[in-house]
């Protein structure tokens, strides 16, 4: 049975904090948005979700894996093994669900993740998220959803903003820090922005109910310090009232290092791993240009790179690599690309939009120090029609169609210290969507549709070892789902609810097959092939209910059934069945606000097997806020205030109770 009940009963006894303020539509920098639809920017087209930047703040979401995991569908996940956070979204994955920064998509070139935990919410005006019903105008991979960080624009003449604060463990010891600042100015016909945040952790404390195993004796967790240091920059031209020119530059340094397993389950071994570097910067060149009175000319033009080193040590010590499994390993990746999108605007009833993608992916990597370094390269094209039709003042009618393309460019394989190429195949696909959307007058809409989707094997599907235990598979073709969901959303007076009811079929999904030992150095032996066919279904349900002008709530709830049709035994992993996220807020006294909030998930697993399995759980936050004049403001609030003992992975805990402290600055 789930654990709602309980968080419901407990919930309005530990009171958080509402935030002050929002960013306004204005603040939405618009030629990050990639859908573009003729309704207000409040209001996102039917299948997009948005989580605000005064939501993020409300619930002290610092990074955008944690503010992902505000809205239905999406769960959590940790990669223990490497200290990722990533989100699934409707039981598909990361690498099916690419992450864009103003529609510029970033990720790992080499297998298709990045780890949502080392993003910062600071520069950002809003997250959309699409599910099944994504446009055909994101462009490839993008097969169960997509989601695009948004960021900010300046509104006035000068802006300014600062915070600083800091986290303590139950036992009172600072285990974190952070701050974070941003100036900005918006002229005529020009604007700029610079924001900057640090934050660094020493350590996170597990909870009081942890009981020690062989490699974590409890209280501080071991191998838990990272640090990270976001610089980014924005300058714009508006030479007129509908022709934009922005460059914008982003950059992410940091480090990490990674908890060993500290479960009990057979066979799974601690990995002592840290990463000195984990670097990514990204430049790019966003316009928007009106031809005559009813067409407009989107260009986006970006390079982004990626560098990390991993180095596998010994033992806990942390000081050694003598043994076969230690290693220091060297990723040098970037993506050159190039997007336009052509909109023609016939009436105010058709719309028609034409997008082009090209990119070239590189993958540049040294196995280990003294081995050569290997090149891979990927050059991925892809064109999409989408025609938006109003047939009626309540019908609006989206069909859209895509062929995307990839092309194995290089592929380097290393065999007895030489380099000996790989193989090289090119794919492709065609994605098709209908989207449908109905009016039930200005506070109430029904939407859905069907979708045809694809996604692509990444570099490191096709041509990896995984360290001597599996074989490269270079012929691997793309996934295929397809999509079908019906939802329906309103509004009634301070009441707001949504529902919606989707069901997904993955068909030519890579599935690992059992291979003899013998065809690997490392067995067990296993290959990445087309053989999969999964079902993923559910319900959302989500409300927002304005009970006076000082107390509101809100909550939504997902239920998730996965099934692997063709391999009935391998279980799903990583995805709770269900899930529920409530809070309610509520301004207590003049300039005090306060916010509480519950998050259930049932249990999941962690091995196809089901030997490894993640418990049910239940974790309260809650937040106080004090805004002492107009410019400054302070904060304290309690994470995981009851101390709860849970997990995204079997082995690998998450933080017990810590105490949490800001103080912000807005001019």
């Amino acid at each position: 049975m789930p654990r709602f009940l309980p968080a419901l009963c407990l919930l309005p006894l530990s009171i958080s904090f509402a935030f002050a303020q929002a960013a306004k539509d204005d603040e939405v920098f618009p030629l990050g948005v990639v859908e573009v639809i003729a309704e207000a920017p409040a209001k996102p087209a039917p299948g997009v979700e948005r989580i605000d930047l005064e939501t993020m703040r409300q619930h002290d979401r610092r990074d955008v894996s944690e503010a992902l995991n505000l809205l239905p569908g999406l769960t959590l996940q940790n990669i223990g093994q490497r200290r990722e956070r990533m989100v699934w979204i409707r039981g598909f994955n990361s690498r099916q669900v690419p992450i864009y920064i103003d529609g510029i998509p970033v990720y790992v070139p080499y297998d298709g993740n990045i780890d949502l935990a080392r993003f910062g919410v600071d520069s950002l005006s809003q997250i959309l998220v699409t599910k099944g019903l994504t446009s055909v105008l994101y462009g490839p991979n993008a097969l169960g959803g997509s989601v695009n960080l948004v960021s900010r624009r300046p509104t006035a003449p000068f802006e300014a903003s600062a915070y600083a604060g800091f986290d303590l463990d139950r036992e009172g010891d600072t285990q974190g820090r952070r701050a974070g600042a941003r100036m900005a100015t918006r002229q005529e016909a020009w604007y700029a922005q610079v924001t900057a945040s640090y934050a660094d952790a020493d350590f996170f404390r597990l909870p009081s109910r942890f009981s020690p195993t062989a490699n974590e004796d409890g209280g501080r967790r071991e191998n838990s310090a990272s640090n990270d240091r976001l610089f980014t920059a924005k300058l714009g031209w508006t030479p007129n009232a509908t022709d934009e020119y922005v460059l914008s530059y982003y950059r992410q340094d940091g480090e990490k290092q990674d908890p060993p397993y500290a479960g009990r389950a057979a066979g799974v071994n601690a990995r002592f791993w840290r990463w000195p570097d984990w670097d990514k910067e990204s430049l790019y060149l966003i316009s928007r240009t009106a031809i005559g009175d009813s067409a407009t000319l989107r260009l986006r033009a970006y390079h982004d790179s990626f560098y990390n080193q991993l180095d596998s040590y010994d033992n806990a010590t942390y000081t050694t690599q003598t043994r076969p499994y230690a290693f220091s390993s060297l990723y040098d990746d970037f993506t050159t690309g190039l997007s336009a999108e052509f909109e023609q605007r016939w009436s105010d009833a058709q719309v028609t939009r034409l997008a082009v993608h090209g990119k070239r992916d590189v993958h540049r990597e040294i196995a280990a120090i003294g081995s050569p370094q290997q090149h891979f390269i990927d050059r991925t094209t892809s064109v999409g029609l989408e025609h938006e039709w109003k047939p009626s003042a309540a019908w609006t009618i989206t069909p859209g169609v895509s062929w995307n393309e990839l092309e194995g460019r290089q592929a380097d394989n290393l065999v007895a210290g030489a380099i000996v190429p790989f193989d090289l195949e090119t794919n492709d696909a065609v994605n098709a969507q209908v989207a449908v959307g109905y009016a039930l007058g200005d506070d109430a809409r029904v939407f859905g549709g069907v979708s045809r989707k694809t996604r692509f094997p990444t570099l490191k599907d096709r041509y990896s070892y995984r360290m001597g235990s599996a074989l490269p598979n270079p012929d691997l073709a793309a996934e295929r789902g397809t999509h079908v969901e019906l939802g329906y959303e309103a509004t009634l007076a301070s009441f707001g609810y949504r529902v919606a009811l989707f069901h997904s079929r993955l068909t030519d999904a890579i599935d690992s097959v059992t291979l003899a030992p013998t065809a690997c150095t490392a067995p067990p032996c296993s290959q990445l092939r087309n053989i999969g066919e999964q079902r993923n279904e559910g319900v959302e349900l989500s409300m927002d209910y304005a009970i006076t002008d000082a107390l509101r709530v809100s909550a939504n709830y997902t239920y998730l059934h996965r099934e692997n049709r063709t391999r009935p035994e391998i279980l799903p992993t990583d995805t709770p069945r269900e899930k529920l996220f409530a809070s309610v807020g509520y301004d207590f006294a003049p300039r005090w606000t306060a916010l509480a909030s519950a998050t259930s998930e049932s249990r999941r697993n962690s091995a196809t097997n089901g030997t490894r399995v993640a418990p049910g759980f239940t974790v309260y936050d809650a937040r106080v806020r004090w805004q002492a004049t107009d410019a400054i403001a302070a904060s304290a609030g309690v994470r995981n205030l009851s101390d709860k003992r849970f997990f995204y992975e079997e082995g690998y805990p998450e933080p017990g109770r810590t105490w949490t402290f800001q103080v912000d600055y807005r001019y």
